[in-house]
């Protein structure tokens, strides 16, 4: 501080002789020491005033605004300061004999504009591009994480498990009923083309996402046969409304893995929208005695994605019977 003091110091006297014509560079020590005094109160009073606002309006609640309100109130309570310490080390330190309220008036300012403003938009400036920086580092985070759950979708989509199973019901359905088995053999197609052409979009429909899911769900109940029930009820209105596509699925199918689906147990899913808000997807709680082994990526990619794309986090709540997964609408 008392370096930037006899900066400042030389700069202002530096300007003061370019307008006065006998104004003499090299100035009594006590003036040196009276800007260096000047510097230090000034600068303990400006972080004093930072350090309240960082408690009440931080940068992160609005840059613009921060900026504006700090310069604003520095300068209204810290310029008649300066005005004053200046008047009181003139006279009890200099000890001048006339005291020029223009030049104070002057300084006041200078001091200002190099303590209080440059600061300020020197912060300011290296908060935006701290959040620029960030915000990069949070799009490249996504991209990362949108590719694995890209290739998460299309690993679990065709699982040798998931086709072999649904080749297994196709298989007794020919020789059983042929006309359900031309159906199954359709909403399998519809599955697989759904998988294929939109696992690369960021949103998508509900109503499209609940065709397939419909889709998606006929080849589930038709091999569990009455063990498993999935009832979706959505309001008109929400249909319109945006999700990631193949989250439906992911649920759904992580509430067939762990839970048990059985003729003594059966497993009802329900889907459904609430207040036009909010997509929930919950399950009657009957987890297996072992469960199969997961990477949970599926889940977490989830939770990443509607980060990015909704201010809302997605909400899980267990309780003893239930399990439930709410999901914001976009």
């Amino acid at each position: 501080m008392t370096l930037i003091g006899l900066i400042l110091k030389f700069l202002l006297d530096l300007g003061f002789g370019m307008v006065y014509r006998y104004y003499e560079l090299i100035r009594p020590l006590n003036e040196y020491i009276g800007a260096v005094l000047l510097t230090v109160i000034l600068f303990e009073g400006v972080l004093q005033l930072k350090k309240l606002l960082n408690r009440r309006l931080p940068w992160e609640k609005g840059p613009t605004r921060r900026l504006f309100i700090e310069v604003t109130i520095n300068t209204l309570l810290l310029l008649p300061l300066i005005i004053g310490i200046r008047v009181l080390i003139n006279i009890f330190l200099i000890e001048v004999q006339f005291i020029q309220l223009a030049d104070e008036i002057i300084t006041a300012v200078y001091y200002s504009i190099f303590l209080i403003a440059i600061p300020a938009f020197a912060e300011f400036a290296i908060f935006l591009v701290n959040r620029y920086r960030t915000g990069l580092a949070e799009v490249e985070k996504f991209r990362k994480e949108n590719a694995e759950f890209q290739f998460e979708t299309l690993r679990t989509q065709v699982n040798p498990h998931f086709l072999f199973n649904s080749l297994n019901t196709l298989s007794s359905l020919v020789y059983e009923d042929r006309e359900k088995a031309v159906l199954f053999i359709r909403h399998m197609s519809d599955v697989y083309r759904y998988v294929l052409e939109n696992r690369s979009r960021e949103t998508i429909s509900l109503r499209e996402e609940i065709v397939f899911i419909k889709a998606f769900v006929y080849l589930y109940e038709l091999r569990f046969d009455k063990k498993l029930t999935v009832d979706i009820n959505i309001n008109e209105k929400s249909l319109d409304m945006r999700i990631a596509p193949m989250t439906l699925q992911l649920l759904i199918e992580n509430a067939v893995k762990h839970n048990i689906v059985s003729s003594r147990k059966p497993l009802h899913i329900n889907v459904y929208d609430e207040n036009g808000l909010t997509l929930n997807v919950s399950n009657n709680l009957q987890r297996k005695p072992v469960t199969m082994p997961s990477t949970s990526i599926g889940l977490k990619n989830i939770i990443s994605r509607y980060g990015f794309l909704s201010k809302q986090s997605i909400e899980i709540v267990e309780t003893e019977t239930e399990y439930k997964v709410s999901l914001p609408l976009i």
